[in-house]
């Protein structure tokens, strides 16, 4: 294995993968979500039986959560059966004062 030792400011970098593109509708309902309610995400649903499901629905709760972000609101996510993202919103805890 070949290697060399260089100074930190000689360094090359490139940024990690690409930004992935959060629909601005999905924001806005997130931030607008009634307290108690659910959004159920057609758009980006999957389907359960390809090879790749797994890493697409990394990849899609990736974007939800990023959408979450965004919106200032920290989101949950379960999916249906039928690869439908469902999202809901976590209410932030309150600590009890002693």
């Amino acid at each position: 294995m070949e290697f060399e030792i260089i100074d930190q400011s000689e360094m090359e970098v490139v940024s990690r993968g690409r930004k992935s593109t959060v629909p601005a509708e999905l924001v806005k309902a997130l931030a607008e979500m009634p307290k108690g309610k659910a959004i159920r995400v057609k758009g980006l649903a999957l389907d359960p039986s390809q090879e790749d499901y797994k890493n697409d629905k990394a990849s899609t709760s990736a974007v939800i959560r990023s959408a979450g972000k965004q919106a200032g609101v920290e989101v949950s996510i379960q999916w249906s059966s039928a690869g439908v993202p469902q999202v809901t919103v976590k209410t932030p805890k309150v600590k009890a004062k002693k």
